[in-house]
Formats: structure tokens, C-alpha cells, sequence
């Protein structure tokens, strides 16, 4: 298979020096190979003429035949695959701040690409995600983007959601239409333990920093957004949430959603997969970045 590339890539170049390069090799090994294949063949492919070369009748005929037998082989690569990918489902995780609609158009896209993927969708923290994808549990995570590690590939998929306070219904925040830092300067802020996810509790603090927020006090209070909520209940605080969790909030007794002023965002969810092993599609990364262009380009 590998002396058809390098016939072919001659044929088409006409020059040994082109072919080579396009080749990503040097030219006198390539010159050896089309001479091997010229003696096993027992015919002359080219006609060489000083530095210029031209396919011979043969060569011409051999040329036919070589693209009939690579395009059989790649099919043949590409229905394998295909069949993998097929029997094995693609196992997705996704994070519990990533809208319903959202992930239903990431899944609607992927089955529209690839009508022959069964999927397996799994409700998992970022942290897990990313320890699956290493392992080979997982075959993509859709999740916040919070750091850049070098054995996960990751693409922005979906914009940042709007983070927004909740409050407890009657208090002095309440009354608000919109929370300014200044309203929020001596309230007590509860947030997520640190210690589940410390690359996003930072990006979050930082952010919430830039744009001119501070609290009185800022109270690590579980890694759950129940938690949370339930904590601003009982200690009057205020926690700030994905306004994707406006669902799990209205089922707290007592809490309200107030929009920020200055707005502030999640960071870009994003698709990642492990840049070892198998890949989890059949044509691989360009086909999922692909699908993310494809996401991207439609509000």
C-alpha cells in the first residue's frame, strides 16, 4: 500500500522532488521505492529524461488501477471503524450546569453525522469527567472549561452561561430588581468546597473580582448547588449560580433569582475527548470539530 502512495504521489507531481515533499520524505529513498516497484512489476512506470519524467502506457494503466485498489482499502479502514463505533456506544458526560436544550443539540448534531452511534449520556462532575476521559471510561465530557491539561483535547462548544444571585424571598436583596457589587459588598457569599473543583472555585473568584464584586465573608458550604441554596436559606446569604439552575432554585422554599449588574458568565463550555486510544467517532477529531463548527455557527 505504501509503494501505491508513492506511485501515485509520482504520477501526479511529474517530479520526484514535489512528489517527495508532499510526501514528507526524502527524494532518493522515494526514487528507490518506484524502482522496486518497477522490477516487481517487471515494467517501466516513467520515462525519465534528464530531470523530467513522464508516465509510460503502463504506468498510465497502473495508475487506474493503484487509486481503484487505495479507495477500496480506505473504505474498507473506514467501514471497520465504523463498525466499532458502532457496537461500542459513545459514552458522553456532561456537567449538571449544562443546559437540557444545549446538550439535545449536541446529541441531534452527533446523530445526524453519525446515524450508526448509539450513545450513553452521563450526569458527571467536571473533576470525574476528566479522570473517565483518562482512564477510558468515558469517551467525551461536555463540561467548563477551567484549565488546559496536555492529555485532553478540548474545543469551545457553547458560550458561558449568565451567573445570577439567589437570595432569600423578603430580605433587603429581594427587593432589588438587579444586585450591584455595591449591594453585595457586606453580604456573606456561599460557594462550592474549593476542594472539588479548585482550577473553576478560582476562574470563578477571579471573575467575580474583575468585574467589581466583594463580600463580606465567602463560605465554602458543600459541592452541590442544593447545598448552596439551602445554605442562603438558613444564614441570609447569597450564593451565585448558572442561571441554568433557576429550576433546582425555585424548588428551595424561600430563595429568589436576582440578575447581576455588571453581568458576569460562566466560562465557554467545552467538548473534550483523550488524545490517546481509539478515537471515540469514526473520522476521528475533524469529524467532532466539525459538529462544534457546525453548533457554533447557529444561535
Amino acid at each position: 500500500m505504501r509503494h501505491l502512495r508513492y506511485f501515485l504521489a509520482v504520477f501526479e507531481e511529474l517530479h520526484f522532488g514535489r512528489a517527495a515533499e508532499r510526501l514528507f520524505m526524502k527524494q532518493p529513498p522515494l526514487s528507490q521505492a518506484i524502482r522496486k516497484l518497477e522490477g516487481e512489476l517487471g515494467v517501466q512506470l516513467f520515462d525519465r529524461t534528464g530531470r523530467r519524467i513522464a508516465p509510460t502506457q503502463a504506468g498510465r494503466a497502473f495508475a487506474e488501477e493503484a487509486r481503484k485498489v487505495l479507495a477500496a482499502f480506505d473504505r474498507a479502514v473506514l467501514e471497520t471503524r465504523r463498525t466499532v463505533v458502532t457496537q461500542n456506544p459513545v459514552r458522553i458526560g456532561h456537567g449538571p450546569c449544562l443546559p437540557a436544550r444545549n446538550l439535545l443539540r449536541f446529541l441531534e448534531a452527533l446523530s445526524a453525522r453519525y446515524p450508526d452511534v448509539a450513545t450513553e449520556v452521563r450526569h458527571l462532575g467536571t473533576l470525574e469527567q476528566m479522570s473517565r476521559l483518562r482512564r477510558g471510561e468515558l469517551d467525551l465530557g461536555i463540561f467548563p472549561h477551567s484549565s488546559d491539561p496536555s492529555d485532553l483535547e478540548q474545543v469551545a462548544l457553547f458560550p458561558g452561561e449568565s451567573l445570577q444571585a439567589f437570595v432569600v424571598n423578603g430580605g433587603r436583596l429581594a427587593a432589588r430588581e438587579r444586585l450591584t457589587p455595591s449591594d453585595l459588598r457586606a453580604e456573606s457569599l456561599l460557594i462550592f468546597t474549593r476542594a472539588a473543583h479548585p482550577a473553576l472555585f478560582d476562574w470563578l473568584v477571579g471573575e467575580l473580582e474583575r468585574a467589581g464584586y466583594s463580600f463580606g465573608g465567602v463560605t465554602e458550604a458543600g459541592p452541590d448547588a442544593r447545598d448552596l441554596l439551602l445554605g442562603a436559606v438558613v444564614t441570609a446569604g447569597v450564593t451565585i449560580l448558572p442561571e441554568t439552575l433557576t429550576s433546582t432554585a425555585e424548588a428551595v422554599p424561600g430563595i429568589v433569582r436576582r440578575p447581576l449588574d455588571p453581568e458576569t458568565h460562566m466560562p465557554e463550555t467545552v467538548l473534550a475527548w483523550s488524545m490517546v486510544g481509539p478515537p471515540p467517532v469514526p473520522d476521528g477529531a475533524s469529524g467532532l470539530r466539525e459538529i462544534v463548527r457546525a453548533l457554533r455557527s447557529r444561535p
